[in-house]
């Protein structure tokens, strides 16, 4: 079988759970079976970098941020004329949009719409982001199929009027040889960040952002901290620093100041997470929050709030509360904290192999190359 061609367009490459899931999938779909270009529409970040690095070549549309689309389709149709791809992806709702005019007025291809994320009223979005949800609901029956990374994704999709002509729920996976118990890692991080090998430790892995709910995580950690004084608390992520007052100015509100570490972005995230004896995602909202899977192949039990796919993903292995509800969070986090350590062992033991079970970048990968290949076999 020849190479089938795949174009990528995504609407930005920062660090984010998106962007990474592409550059993981790249990583994962077999050279001999696809070629793969990406094209970002605002010049690509970190993960872009990452990209490249795998030898896959990107294109950027060159937009800046707010601005109309038109502009772009242009661009977008001399890509699609000189790579001729056998079919296109497309990733989040500006690039989907994007994606179906270039589509549509270039040389016809099979055309997937990748949806991921959940309630947009929480993330309380630009009017031009809410314009463009709005025409892709619209217009959601041109593409060959949508894909959703969460089945809270889809439903909340069908809702706002999504009415596609193949509607497919693709989970996100991880690579358990990067994520895994690792002892070395976790006494390693810990001597770094000067916490006793032997404290209980609660991390968050989020960069800051209201829909991640920091200021809850603190209340809850402020909480937990007056059972168990022995605990420790860890938010590592892009803004998680020192220089950002309003963080400061939170733990310093919950009485946190010796017992919760800012770490800021860190590149090396498999290793932070061996670390930490507990994982929380304490998320206003969600579609299939990355970190728990990843801290899950870890061993690492986690507390999450009851947002987008986070109940299906833990099942019985850790903790699902309200979300906004500090209190509840704080209950779940004692609770997994205060266990012994090997009880504590047992269900991180849990948490690794569903995973294995399910959500593996493997089977995530394995998915996506069905999809492709299926959707260019009608051309």
């Amino acid at each position: 079988m020849s190479q089938l061609r795949i174009l990528h367009v995504i609407t930005a490459l920062e660090t984010g759970g998106t962007e990474t899931f592409l550059c993981r999938l790249l990583e994962k779909l077999p050279r001999d079976r696809f070629k793969s270009l990406v094209a970002s529409l605002v010049r690509p970040g970190h993960m872009g970098g990452r990209i490249r690095a795998q030898g896959v070549p990107l294109a950027n549309l060159g937009l800046r941020r707010g601005l109309p689309l038109p502009g772009a389709v242009k661009k977008l149709m001399g890509i699609i004329d000189d790579f001729r791809p056998d079919l296109v992806q497309t990733w989040l709702y500006h690039a989907d949009l994007l994606g179906l005019a270039a589509v549509r007025l270039s040389v016809e291809v099979p055309l997937v719409w990748n949806l991921r994320c959940t309630d947009l009223s929480a993330a309380r979005p630009p009017l031009l982001t809410r314009l463009t949800a709005w025409a892709c609901a619209r217009l959601s029956r041109l593409p060959e199929a949508v894909v959703a990374n969460s089945e809270a994704a889809r439903d909340l999709h069908l809702a706002r009027g999504y009415r596609p002509r193949e509607f497919l729920v693709l989970d996100n996976g991880v690579d358990p040889e990067v994520f895994r118990p690792d002892p070395l890692a976790r006494a390693q991080v810990r001597k770094e960040l000067g916490v006793d090998p032997q404290a209980p430790l609660a991390g968050l892995l989020a960069r800051v952002d209201p829909l991640k709910d920091h200021a809850g995580f603190c209340a809850a950690a402020a909480k937990v901290a007056q059972t168990l004084p022995q605990a420790r608390f860890l938010l590592c992520g892009t803004g998680a620093t020192q220089v950002n007052r309003e963080l400061r100015a939170l733990v310093r509100q919950h009485g946190l100041q010796e017992r919760l570490i800012l770490a800021g972005h860190r590149q090396d995230s498999p290793r932070v997470l061996a670390a930490l004896d507990v994982l929380c995602s304490a998320s206003r909202s969600e579609s299939f929050p990355n970190t728990l899977i990843e801290a899950m192949s870890c061993g690492v039990p986690c507390a999450a709030t009851d947002t987008g796919d986070s109940a299906r993903i833990l099942g019985d292995t850790g903790r699902i509360v309200p979300p906004n509800d500090p209190e509840a969070l704080a209950r779940a986090l004692t609770d997994l904290l205060s266990r012994p350590q090997a009880e504590r062992e047992a269900l991180g033991s849990r948490c690794r192999e569903r995973v294995l079970e399910h959500f593996t970048l493997e089977s995530a990968a394995r998915a996506y190359a069905g999809l492709y290949e299926r959707l260019a076999s009608r051309q």
